[in-house]
């Protein structure tokens, strides 16, 4: 059987969804392309409202809605705020195409845009109504890597053994420390 691969480039320091198929793959390798060490975090996210954290612990994030917003199918804008009606500490690594809970884990939507610290937007709607002041959810996150040094022209090789997960009930996240991500992701099947 040839073996063959899959690639993707890291071309930000934003967190970017880490694609390839899911089965029958022998290793991941990143490699960095710059001329200097460029760190990586390397993480799966939990897409079950089982699994939820409050991305900030120490204040939360919360709704900030007069009359709140129905289940729809159209694209909705929340406002979100501290709880006190001061600027929220959510940021788009916390939220930006994540799924976001409720507490009791009840699925609103998925945020598809984060615009500072005042919106996030569902522009596939929302699954369930939104009242004010409920706190906002995401899934737990799971480090695998931890802002690992990789050095000027080198690549770190992982086996399955190292990245394996349930695909339906986690996605997988890389952040780059170099603004232009310059991390190339080859992986083999």
């Amino acid at each position: 059987m040839a073996i063959g691969f899959y690639t993707q480039k890291i071309t930000s320091g934003d967190k970017t969804q880490v694609t390839y198929a899911y089965n029958g793959y022998k290793s991941m390798t990143f490699t960095n392309t710059h001329t200097s060490a460029v760190s990586i975090t390397l993480y799966v996210t939990s897409q079950l409202g089982t699994d939820i954290t409050n991305p900030v612990p120490a204040t939360g994030v919360y709704t900030n809605l007069v009359a709140g917003y129905p289940a729809t199918t159209s694209s909705q804008q929340i406002v979100i705020d501290n709880g006190s009606g001061s600027a929220s500490a959510g940021t788009s690594d916390m939220f930006l195409n994540e799924r976001v809970y409720k507490s009791d884990g009840t699925l609103f939507g998925t945020c598809t845009t984060f615009n500072s610290t005042v919106l996030l937007t569902f522009s596939g709607g929302l699954v369930n109504t939104i009242t004010n002041n409920d706190i906002l959810y995401t899934g737990t996150r799971y480090t695998m890597l931890n802002a690992v040094k990789i050095p000027a022209n080198v690549s770190l090789q992982l086996h399955p053994e190292d990245f394996e997960f349930d695909v339906d009930s986690y996605n997988m996240y890389i952040d780059s420390s170099n603004a232009s991500g310059l991390i190339d992701i080859i992986t083999r099947y």
